[in-house]
């Protein structure tokens, strides 16, 4: 079965408009905060199904809403990964939705990228059999729907819930007087290390120097633990003149790397044609690396390799190789920096501990 994905985003939209209204299904509302909960302490992958299956059911009655990819014996089952990620996972920012996991492809994820359809009966791990048996029992009630109608209710509750879930950031306001590049690299340092979020702190904070070396429209990252990562690396600056192409590749690492790290890392840019890649490494009991070795090895195969120890010479770097004078970029890397806090999705505590460290008058 196909699920018209335009009617679909038709849908979305308009129940994610009424949701603002508070128009909402105070059982269906008890239910899905009580499911979120769960999964909170386990596996959050089935926010995004479930989200996905609604709306499945709110375009179409028919649909199975236990089903993950179409199939022939069953009339009702349709792609999830097609209407999750082509519908409900990129307007959901827009929407303020937030789906439990990040990235382009939740549904690549555990268990749902090798099953058919869901059930009672999939194998999972012990702590994660909680949220799926409260997952099978909400969608025991969305497959005894009577009209799509009811289907919008329980969305619409969807919404209206995990809109609680979404951080909220405050907006950027002054950077302090007379910042200079050593109080930046100081700035940096004391916000990576307060708390690591999975890596989110450090790749934002390269990613943002790097748009300040290249621009926005040159660099790309992905999300920490995006299953779908199609870049090889954590920061990529596109080729000028062919955004086909990479001009850099970093890899970001706030945890100790070793010899063999880097061996792996230069192969991935031996395998993608990138000619010039670099690890950011700034965990704080980084051990000495015989460079010199890896460099030759890379080197050999068309790649030079850069390994950058702490924050202090990458920093400097950047800010020497960017088309603006030095001190005007210390200015204005920390605003580009806390964007891209934002679409990393640090938490609020980390981007409003950004704000107090580069001082920003709005919030000091």
């Amino acid at each position: 079965m196909k699920v018209d994905q335009q009617l679909a985003k038709r849908i979305l939209l308009e129940e994610a408009a009424k949701a603002e209204a508070d128009l909402i299904d105070s059982v269906w509302e008890a239910d899905i905060e009580q499911f979120s909960k769960i999964c909170e302490q386990a596996t959050r992958t089935h926010i995004a199904f479930l989200g996905t299956a609604l709306l499945a059911k709110a375009v179409n009655i028919n649909v199975d809403v236990f089903a993950v990819k179409a199939g022939d014996d069953d009339p009702g089952a349709y792609s999830a990964r097609g209407l999750g990620h082509g519908v409900l996972v990129p307007l959901s920012p827009q929407l303020g939705i937030n789906l439990g996991v990040t990235g382009r492809e939740p549904l690549n994820n555990q268990p749902y990228f090798r099953i058919m359809r869901v059930s009672r009966d999939i194998p999972i791990h012990g702590n994660a059999r909680p949220a799926l048996e409260k997952l099978c029992d909400l969608l025991d009630i969305a497959s005894g729907f009577k009209n799509t109608q009811q289907a919008r209710e329980a969305l619409r509750a969807f919404i209206h819930v995990r809109r609680r879930y979404s951080p909220t950031y405050a907006k950027f306001g002054a950077v302090g007087d007379a910042m200079s590049p050593e109080q930046l690299v100081s700035a940096i340092d004391t916000f990576v290390r307060a708390d690591s979020e999975g890596g989110k702190r450090a790749q934002a904070i390269v990613a943002g120097l790097m748009d300040l070396y290249a621009g926005s429209d040159r660099v790309e990252t992905t999300r920490v633990n995006d299953p779908d990562r199609h870049i090889p690396g954590d920061v990529g600056v596109h080729i000028k003149d062919d955004p086909n192409l990479w001009e850099k590749m970093i890899e970001v690492r706030d945890k100790p790397v070793k010899e063999a790290d880097l061996y792996h890392f230069a192969q991935k840019a031996v395998d993608a044609k990138i000619g010039n890649a670099a690890v950011v490494a700034v965990a704080l009991n980084q051990p000495s690396i015989n460079l010199e070795e890896v460099c030759a090895w890379a080197s050999t195969r068309g790649v030079v390799l850069s390994l950058f120890i702490g924050w202090d010479d990458f920093v400097k770097q950047i800010l020497f190789w960017s088309a603006i004078p030095p001190l005007t970029g210390v200015r204005e890397v920390p605003k580009l920096i806390y964007e891209r806090i934002i679409g990393l999705e640090v938490s609020e505590q980390g981007a409003k501990q950004w704000l107090s460290l580069i001082g920003d008058n709005k919030h000091n």
